[in-house]
């Protein structure tokens, strides 16, 4: 499911949940604002929640 995820969404939730970085860590290496990071996390669990629900 990760994989269909935008790049930049994919990104960072690979940042964080498999690289065990922090938001601002992820904001650092993206050369992005935590908001900003927040915002890609955000649209990407709900991504991962709209595609978990159709494939159940």
């Amino acid at each position: 499911l990760v994989a269909a995820l935008p790049e930049a969404q994919r990104e960072v939730v690979t940042m964080l949940k498999v690289g065990g970085l922090s938001l601002e860590e992820v904001a650092r290496a993206t050369s992005s604002t935590v908001g900003a990071v927040k915002q890609k996390v955000h649209r990407a669990y709900t991504s991962l929640r709209k595609s978990a629900l159709e494939r159940a």
